[in-house]
């Protein structure tokens, strides 16, 4: 690698194939576990078919499962924009983390050793800050990871991923804002939106924009401080 964070590869994964595109997307995901063991006993099983290409223990450890070069199955079935086969197009990133339902917040070793690891790669494959992402917002249908303690504004402040701060307004939207909230939030990449529908059938996709970009209302329907934290995410994309 490019760059210096500390990258152990005493554990290996046999799960993965050929990768088929460029590398354009980092993919964030907690593993679910309380301890690295749990995680790499699940990580590296063939039957289970999972995998990543990095991992970062409690204590701020990396460890390297799968080569870079390689395609790692942690996404599944997923898509951002125009890309469906986001596996071939990432680099996958396990933070070893018993999920949001404990109510945790990250360990200070873990984020800062992600950040270590996330800037040699976006510097390495030349990855733009919107295509940083948590794996609930590529398959918002199944995925809740890296949970609403995950703490993207102290990443942004270091250059990963993109971030606005909020512009609260608690009013509701009406219609036609509804509808323009829905057509941002295409436009940013989130999948799966039905634009000429009520709230209620996006609501997956709406969650996972919260979740990401608005933690407090992961279960609030949208109002205007959601449609301005879409218009403030669009300045910041690069086409």
């Amino acid at each position: 690698m490019l760059c210096q964070p500390n990258i152990s590869h005493r554990y290996k994964s046999l799960n993965f194939d050929l990768r088929k595109k460029k590398i354009s997307f980092l993919i964030f995901h907690y593993t679910e576990t309380r301890d690295l063991a749990k995680a790499i006993k699940l990580l590296t099983d063939k039957q289970r078919r999972v995998s990543c290409h990095y991992i970062i223990d409690t204590n701020g450890s990396i460890y390297n499962l799968v080569d870079e070069k390689k395609r790692a199955w942690h996404a599944g079935e997923s898509m951002w924009k125009r890309s469906k086969d986001i596996n071939s197009r990432s680099i996958g990133i396990e933070i070893v983390y018993p999920g949001e339902v404990l109510g945790k917040k990250y360990k200070k070793e873990q984020i800062e050793s992600l950040i270590k690891l996330s800037l040699c790669l976006k510097k390495k494959y030349k990855i733009f800050n919107q295509n940083i992402l948590g794996h609930s917002d590529v398959a918002p249908k199944r995925k809740i990871d890296p949970g609403i303690y995950f703490p993207w504004e102290a990443l942004s402040k270091n250059s990963i991923g993109l971030w606005a701060k909020n512009r609260s307004d608690n009013s509701k939207l009406d219609k036609e804002s509804l509808k323009f909230f829905l057509k941002n939030l295409k436009k940013l990449g989130y999948p799966y939106l039905k634009l000429n529908n009520t709230p209620n059938l996006n609501t997956f996709v709406i969650e996972s924009f919260h979740r990401h970009h608005l933690p407090n209302m992961v279960k609030s329907k949208p109002n205007h401080t959601s449609l301005n934290k879409t218009i403030d995410l669009l300045k910041k994309v690069i086409d």
